[in-house]
């Protein structure tokens, strides 16, 4: 600071001296009083003249600052040169740069600025101070900020403080704006979770969706169903209780003045349990034997539902297939019978299933009752069995539709129709099992001479067809002389047989006894060397035990007079073999 050119006298109330009543001497100490920035501020230097007008001894003091503080005004925020007003917003595009200048002027000394963004500090692009043009005195303290505009600044307040000690406590001033970032919008789906998407019944389940749209300006939200715009309560899409037309790809989208938004989709697909729509070709389809059929079963429903034929020959009025005896017999919506048989006849149900969460769902369809017309068919040859004088039942079974007309059993050059009755003879109304018929002959009193085959001649309106039957008759007086002999013979068997084990034992333990030792002398001149089990029995038990016959010797040279009592002929093991033979062949005694 320049020095002031002129001096300052002593003033009452302005300017006085610091210590006047001091006893020391000397203290030049000035009292400024009521200081002001035009009078008082600057540099400050205390002169002493000299004691004599030729003398140089004239003093000057260092000089002194004397600064006087003067508040600057409340700081203030500029944007494109223009002052933002109180409650006024800074307008950016997402993605921009903003430039914002903070001043506070005509403070002295100069203030200190700072940038905060909520309660995030911000760090400035510079701070420039200068002295006023008008007022060269007090200062213009300016902060410039570059701001990088992104969709989460928006909305957020930007504060300008500037710190000065001639404040009041806390010593600093605030000033505020809002940023308002621009940008396109984005939008999300709110409410539509994979948990709740997965489960949604027709009828039970109901679902409300919000598109959720993020954007400055505000935009304007729409629905669409699979590219269509439709109608909704702003952006919400309410469905209470869904149904299955509610299914369907639906997008949400935003707009405003700065573009539209991309597309955001979700998928609804509604389930609901399995409804049989069409069961044919008809209720009742009728087919020619061994021919071939084919029956179809359409359902709705969501899943797509599996399917189930089920076969029921007999002629129930029940709704269940299940509880009427029914059994699975195909997994496709398309049965196809090749072939057919009257074994096919009967009614067809399909049962169509899908699940929805854990529960199997399923629909019935109406019953196709299917007739399988053709001429009577059965088995060729059929047997049957009958005791003399007894009752006889010669039976066949044939299926046919229509229905057999005439019927007729036919033996040698007898005929019989059905129903007949001709003496022993009674030909019985059929017994009928779904589309088959079992026919019965009844022979009374039956005679070995009935014993032959019977012929079941059938007709229906469609041909004929013929069913032997062989009668085998039985002799009861057989029987009963059968039945008096068998233990007999029985018996002896059994006699027979312990007899055997006995002798069996019996000669064992004669070989054990009768086992002897033999020298070389003792035998004839064939010297021959005897097997290590060679045996020599007495000739007379054998011969009692043969029936008293002669025995040639295999030795050869052996006495044969069967009174001696000599030793026998000598035997091999061979032999003793075919004499036990002899032995155990021997018959029993008759008893």
């Amino acid at each position: 600071m320049r020095l002031r050119a002129y001096p300052v006298g002593i003033y009452r109330g302005k300017y006085e001296w610091a210590n006047e009543n001091s006893p020391v001497g000397g203290d030049c100490s000035l009292w400024v009083r009521a200081a002001t920035l035009q009078l008082d501020d600057g540099q400050w230097q205390c002169q002493v003249t000299a004691s004599n007008y030729d003398v140089q001894d004239a003093l000057s003091s260092p000089p002194a600052a004397l600064a006087v503080r003067v508040p600057p005004q409340s700081p203030r925020i500029l944007f494109n040169g223009s002052h933002v007003m109180p409650g006024q917003n800074i307008t950016v595009p997402a993605g921009n740069r903003a430039t914002v200048v903070c001043e506070a002027r005509y403070g002295n000394p100069p203030a200190y600025i700072e940038w905060y963004l909520e309660k995030e500090r911000l760090t400035a692009w510079s701070q420039t101070n200068a002295s006023e043009v008008e007022r060269p005195r007090v200062w213009a303290a300016r902060s410039v900020l570059e701001l990088g505009a992104t969709r989460s600044a928006h909305g957020r307040q930007l504060a300008c403080r500037a710190h000065h000690p001639s404040y009041p406590s806390p010593y600093y001033r605030d000033s505020y704006t809002m940023l308002d970032v621009t940008f396109v919008p984005v939008v999300s789906i709110i409410g539509g979770d994979a948990s709740t998407l997965a489960n949604l019944e027709e009828g039970s389940s109901a679902l409300t969706l919000e598109c959720k749209a993020d954007g400055n300006p505000s935009p304007y939200v729409w629905w669409t169903k699979n590219g269509q715009v439709i109608a909704t309560n702003g952006a919400k899409l309410i469905l209470a209780p869904v149904a299955r037309n509610h299914s369907g790809i639906y997008g949400c989208q935003a707009r405003n003045s700065l573009g539209t938004s991309d597309s955001v989709k979700i998928e609804i697909d509604v389930k609901y349990p399995p409804r049989v729509t069409w069961v044919g070709p008809d209720t009742v389809v009728e087919a020619n034997l061994f021919s071939q059929v084919t029956l179809e079963c359409k359902a709705e429903g969501n899943p797509p539902p599996s399917y189930t034929w089920y076969h029921n020959t007999a002629s129930s009025s029940r709704v269940n297939p299940l509880q009427d005896g029914a059994y699975p017999i195909s997994m496709t919506p398309q049965l196809q019978l090749h072939n057919v048989s009257y074994d096919q006849h009967g009614r067809y149900t399909c049962i169509a299933t899908n699940q929805i969460g854990l529960e199997d769902r399923n629909h019935q369809s109406e019953a196709v009752t299917l007739n399988v017309l053709g001429p009577p068919v059965g088995a060729e040859k059929g047997a049957a069995h009958a005791w003399s004088g007894g009752e006889a039942r010669v039976a066949a079974s044939v299926c046919a539709d229509p229905p057999p007309r005439r019927a007729a059993w036919l033996w040698g050059s007898l005929r019989l129709d059905v129903p007949q009755t001709i003496g022993r003879y009674h030909s019985m109304e059929p017994a009928t099992d779904g589309g088959c018929y079992r026919y019965t002959l009844l022979i009374t009193n039956t005679q070995i001479a009935d014993a032959r085959d019977y012929v079941l001649h059938v007709e229906n309106e469609r041909g004929f067809s013929s069913h032997a039957v062989s009668l085998t008759v039985h002799d009861n007086f057989s029987l009963t002389e059968t039945a008096h002999v068998a233990p007999l013979i029985a018996a002896a068997l059994v006699i027979a047989a312990l007899l055997v084990i006995v002798l069996c034992l019996i000669i064992r333990c004669r070989r054990r006894r009768e086992s002897v030792e033999y020298k070389t002398e003792d035998l004839d001149s064939e010297k021959a060397a005897l097997p290590a089990d060679a045996v020599y029995t007495p000739r007379a038990p054998m011969t009692a035990a043969m029936g008293g016959g002669n025995v040639t010797g295999m030795g050869g040279g052996a006495n044969t007079n069967p009174n001696t009592n000599t030793l026998g002929a000598r035997y091999s093991p061979a032999a003793l073999q075919v004499r036990r033979a002899a032995v155990v062949l021997q018959p029993p005694t008759t008893v």
